[in-house]
């Protein structure tokens, strides 16, 4: 049994342990890391952007969740954003997703895509948006496991990667 959490002090050990399964690997989402902050301040800074306080610019209210399983160990992490600017919109998406490395291969993600688009549902988002680089080859199977529709192709200038970009309508869902 697999569920969405919310972040809380008592996963800090078990997010610490998180961390290091990704070693030197780029982390997904990017939101996941602590970067230069303590568990605490992350755990600040996932309120604030929740109740879209002191957002930096261009950034928009978003709901973080631990992916965890019975024993709480999280096994993955999701960024859903409330609504989309321009730039969400066209390489970015509502939904940022990632399982920890030593879990991948074993179909957790698409679990775990649609744990979150309930919480997406549940937050009145209707119609989804979820991006993924063409090579990556597991996120569409995803995506695309999930219901999602490819609508077209665009070029990431920042990243040099041409980005997929899927549509999962939760209205009749």
């Amino acid at each position: 049994m697999y569920k969405l959490v919310k972040p809380k002090l008592k996963h800090e050990e078990k997010y610490h342990n998180y961390l290091e399964d990704w070693g030197d690997e780029s982390m997904t989402p990017l939101t996941s890391d602590l970067k230069d902050m303590s568990y605490k301040e992350l755990l600040d800074y996932f309120y604030e952007a929740e109740h879209d306080i002191n957002l930096p610019r261009n950034h928009v209210p978003d709901s973080n969740y631990f992916f965890v399983n019975q024993k709480e160990e999280i096994c993955g992490f999701v960024t859903i954003r409330h609504y989309l600017n321009d730039i969400l919109f066209k390489i970015r998406g509502h939904i940022a997703y990632g399982i920890r490395p030593s879990k991948r291969g074993e179909g957790l993600s698409k679990i775990m895509l649609s744990l979150a688009l309930d919480k997406a549902k549940e937050k009145g988002i209707t119609r989804v948006l979820i991006v993924c680089d063409k090579s990556n080859i597991a996120s569409a199977k995803t995506i695309i496991a999930n219901k999602g529709v490819l609508e077209n192709e665009v070029y990431d200038v920042t990243d040099h990667e041409i980005i997929q970009r899927y549509w999962i309508d939760l209205s009749g869902a």
